[in-house]
């Protein structure tokens, strides 16, 4: 017991080390560099969290106060300098399958599953459980990530196509939209796929990044002059009203904590996971061994801040990572003041975004998942041999048929040794 306490103190007393801003890498002459890297995935970050919340099946504007507040929460506290902790498309998927629009009161729902699921992952770190993910198998992660990508595009046809059908599942819903191509609304789809390849075009352009933003307001331009000739093409205004405000700190519902605890231990296990691999693309020479476990503490911190803030669950993002170590940042300040961006958004632009076209998210977020896709991953998982091809086909075929929540908890049961697994498996 005394040796526990010690080592919860010496934890304290490092992390208050850490948080001096000498110790965090600030200078002042790399402040222009940050705030030029802020911009680039600040703007991007918008349309980016509106879609992760959507695809979450919540309010979107849930998605982009994740994004706001997670990476600002963790920014200070994770031990990977360029870690950007926002939603990513796994764990929006397994936040659908929760139905917390089923909840008496879907905002305070989503906040104690956001800070459930810090919490866990801070008890990872605080337990120093980050050695034990070398430890899941290849294979299994392989499957697990391909189904979520699937996931991820069947639970975007309804939007993309403008049929809502009411078969129960994506993979019901997709195929009854399949069969029923006349029930599909012809603007809906062309604007999704105006969007689609504006996607595809630019990112290969000096724009880079910022293409995804450019693409999406391209394809809500399309919906526009659409809507003039009294088409009907859904709005992310129809759906939520974006305030023009931060929003109000929100207590959890402690009574739903018992139902929320299973999703929120998978949520944790899944960003977890990612992190991992944002910390082994992105950790610096300062990060010691114990790098992995100082960034789930942040990560939780990140989820906490999230769900306080009425935000949705989120972890280390790969791709938000990339952008600002991209954009040029020099130091974890560029992640403040990616939050700043974020924040004057919404609070002079917030009506301009309620005019994003829905199916230009869709078209979005249909290109993440086909991207979460890995042919190589695949590949070589067959090549192995038959016991691995079919352990992932199996976990393949369950994340398909199961609520997510409980297909990460199955994952769980297949361990194999550390050599089978390939470390820079990551997901967005």
């Amino acid at each position: 017991r005394a040796h526990r306490e010690r080592g919860w103190q010496a934890d304290v007393t490092s992390l208050a080390d850490r948080l001096r801003l000498d110790r965090l890498g600030f200078k002042k002459e790399d402040v222009g560099d940050d705030v030029g890297a802020a911009v680039v995935l600040g703007v991007e970050s918008v349309p980016d969290g509106l879609a992760s919340g959507l695809l979450a099946g919540v309010n979107p504007v849930a998605g982009l106060y994740a994004y706001m507040f997670g990476v600002a929460s963790a920014a200070l506290f994770t031990s990977t300098a360029f870690m950007a902790v926002q939603g990513t498309g796994a764990m929006a998927i397994i936040v659908n399958d929760v139905d917390i629009g089923g909840f008496e009161d879907p905002t305070r729902a989503l906040v104690t599953l956001s800070i459930l699921t810090g919490v866990a992952m801070m008890v990872a770190g605080f337990f120093k459980f980050g050695g034990l993910l070398k430890f899941v198998s290849h294979s299994v992660m392989t499957g697990f990530i391909s189904a979520v990508g699937l996931n991820i595009v069947l639970g975007q046809v309804g939007d993309f196509t403008g049929y809502d059908s009411d078969r129960a599942g994506r993979v019901g819903r997709t195929i009854d939209t399949l069969v029923h191509p006349w029930r599909m609304d012809f603007w809906t789809v062309t604007v999704g796929l105006v969007t689609i390849v504006l996607i595809l075009a630019l990112r290969r352009t000096r724009l880079g990044p910022m293409g995804l933003v450019v693409a999406v307001i391209g394809g809500s331009a399309v919906a526009a002059v659409v809507r003039a000739f009294d088409r009907e093409i859904t709005l992310v205004g129809n759906v939520a009203a974006v305030p023009g405000r931060l929003p109000a700190p929100t207590l959890p519902d402690l009574g739903e904590v018992v139902i929320l605890i299973i999703p929120a231990v998978s949520l944790a296990f899944v960003g977890l996971v990612q992190g991992a691999g944002v910390s082994a693309a992105f950790g610096d020479s300062d990060s010691g061994p114990d790098a992995t476990n100082r960034d789930f503490v942040g990560q939780g911190v990140g989820n906490i801040g999230a769900g306080i803030f009425q935000g949705m669950p989120v972890g280390g993002s790969m791709s938000a990572s990339s952008l600002i170590t991209s954009g040029g940042a020099r130091s974890r300040f560029s992640l403040i003041y990616t939050f700043i961006v974020m924040a004057i958004v919404v609070l002079l632009f917030a009506p301009a975004v309620e005019y994003i076209a829905m199916p230009a998210l869709a078209g979005l977020l249909i290109v993440v998942g086909f991207e979460t896709i890995k042919p190589h991953d695949i590949l070589s998982v067959y090549r192995t041999g038959n016991v691995q091809a079919a352990v992932m086909v199996v976990t393949f075929g369950l994340t398909l048929a199961i609520p997510l929540q409980y297909a990460v908890l199955l994952s769980l049961i297949h361990i194999s040794s550390p050599r089978d697994l390939n470390p820079n498996l990551v997901f967005r």
